[in-house]
């Protein structure tokens, strides 16, 4: 279980989830992180998962909104 955190600064809905720890990022990463055999050979998607965090951050604060990708993304079907 996930608690709500908030800092009033902010701008997107991916920032709220990130810092909440409830984006795909950070839920992939939790994953990896409790599936003992994903622990070799997810570490690369971990640093990867890692740097979509701080891309879609900094993309956020410079942007004012989340990447398109983000924005529009909907589930397949």
């Amino acid at each position: 279980m996930r608690g709500y955190k908030e800092r009033c600064n902010i701008n997107t809905p991916l920032e709220l989830a990130i810092l909440n720890q409830v984006d795909r990022f950070n839920l992939t990463i939790d994953v990896i992180d409790r599936v003992p055999r994903l622990s070799t050979i997810g570490a690369h998607v971990k640093e990867w998962l890692k740097g979509q965090i701080i891309d879609s951050i900094s993309y956020a604060h410079a942007e004012g909104i989340d990447r398109e990708e983000i924005r529009n993304w909907k589930w397949p079907g």
